[in-house]
């Protein structure tokens, strides 16, 4: 599953019939996102947006004062707050208040609201988890508001992409306006892992549905509702996004990103320094022998599992990033651990993979390669375990199973939804490598 070598040198815009980038380099909040991160680089680099990957670490000790725009990918909002601490917090907060601007998709857009775990930046909620539409995935139909700068021309009605979006609790608060709701399910949109054509072409009835799977299904409770906001805070902007508008191949949501991207940043000139600010620094030397090495066994044995549980039919690829997995298994996780293991490879830089004298990057790599050995190890047992329940219907990712299940699924993902276990820790470790490495190739 190769994904994209981030191109280096500048910038060039592919977009058909889309105008050249005249803004500043927007920061790219990179820890937590993994995959979600992955996509908006090559999104951005794909638009020809110059950008630089700020790190937690980064934005506590104050780099946003340089940047008119911070892009916020997806990922669990919980592990977000948890690297920014009430430093970070405060910062991004200030950068907004001065007349910053904010896009979030997803996780990050969830991360603005007041709803824990967040960062309170606007008085928005989450929607309830006994109203939403909690699995929803796919293409889906947005109706824009044609009268905001960032629909400049653009069709009224565009398809883009959602991911496991949560919802607004409401479209109203001070500052606020709807710039998209959701209008209508695409040709591949699935609630849960049941495709949505299925249902309407078929002999089922969504309310028996829901009642056997015990979650919200009918794809009506999304539709109408609102998909894109903006919202006014101090000096600064936001735009939160449900869509994933940095999703490969998504034509109509990539021009939406520029122009927000562009409209964003014409907002904060007007209140920001217009200064190009200097990318954050990385390490000089690249990879040597042994972290290369362990990087390409790493991704061996993440690419074995994936391959295992295609040969049990537990998932099959629904696309060069991601997998479509059998209710109740976390097939999410072992395809983005992957994904993200095979952009380290490809993003190893000239001259990597040669002897120094020191290599910065030789211990790192190696814990991650003894971390996802073991981990993969004990994933093939709990898929072994979990396959005939998955097979029958009958299993949940968080509710019990039996003595061994429950035991290497606390292991592996701890016991809420947002990984914790072993693939947190293989996660924040994968994190920081592929940040450095990221940096090393940046344009």
């Amino acid at each position: 599953m190769r994904m994209i070598k981030v191109k280096t040198g500048k910038h060039s815009n592919t977009a058909s019939g889309q105008e050249a980038w005249s803004g500043n380099p927007v920061g790219l909040f990179w820890d937590q996102s993994l995959v979600w991160g992955i996509l908006c680089v090559r999104a951005l680099t794909d638009l020809g947006v110059p950008f630089h990957l700020l790190g937690a670490d980064d934005i506590r000790t104050g780099c946003l004062e340089r940047y008119r725009v911070l892009l916020v990918p997806g990922g669990w909002a919980s592990h977000k707050v948890r690297v920014l601490g009430d430093a970070g917090r405060t910062r991004i907060a200030s950068f907004i208040e001065q007349g910053g601007s904010y896009i979030g998709f997803c996780g990050g857009a969830g991360l603005a609201l007041s709803s824990p775990p967040s960062l309170g930046l606007v008085p928005l909620e989450r929607m309830p988890l006994t109203r939403r539409l909690p699995s929803a995935s796919g293409t889906i139909q947005i109706r824009g508001n044609e009268h905001h700068p960032a629909w400049r021309n653009l069709p009224l009605d565009i398809p883009v992409s959602v991911w496991w979006p949560s919802q607004f609790g409401s479209s109203q608060c001070p500052g606020s306006t709807c710039v998209a709701s959701y209008w209508k399910t695409g040709t591949d949109f699935q609630v849960a892992d049941i495709p949505v054509k299925d249902v309407i072409g078929g002999n089922f009835r969504w309310q028996d549905l829901e009642q056997a799977y015990g979650i919200n299904l009918d794809p009506e409770r999304i539709l109408g509702h609102p998909a894109i906001l903006e919202v006014r805070s101090g000096r600064g902007l936001l735009i939160l996004s449900y869509p994933h508008l940095e999703t490969p191949g998504d034509t109509w949501g990539n021009r939406l990103l520029f122009n927000m991207l562009r409209y964003l940043d014409s907002e904060a000139a007007m209140a920001l320094p217009s200064s190009a600010p200097p990318p954050p620094p990385c390490f000089d030397a690249p990879p040597g022998r042994a972290a290369a090495r362990a990087l390409e066994a790493a991704w061996r044995d993440a690419a074995n599992l994936v391959a295992f549980g295609e040969q049990n039919l537990l998932w099959n690829r629904r696309g060069s990033w991601l997998l479509n997995w059998r209710r109740g298994i976390r097939g999410l996780e072992y395809g983005f651990l992957e994904v993200a293991l095979r952009c380290a490879l490809d993003h190893l830089p000239a001259g990597s993979g040669g002897d120094a004298p020191y290599d910065p990057w030789a211990a790192p790599a190696q814990k991650i390669e003894a971390e996802v050995r073991k981990f993969c190890s004990m994933a093939r047992e709990l898929l072994e375990e979990e396959k005939p329940a998955a097979r029958n219907g009958q299993l949940s990712k968080l509710g019990k199973v039996n003595r061994r299940v429950d035991e290497l699924r606390a292991r592996l993902f701890g016991t809420r939804m947002n990984h914790g276990g072993m693939c947190a820790q293989i996660f924040d470790d994968l994190d920081t490598l592929l940040l450095h490495l990221l940096r090393m190739n940046r344009p």
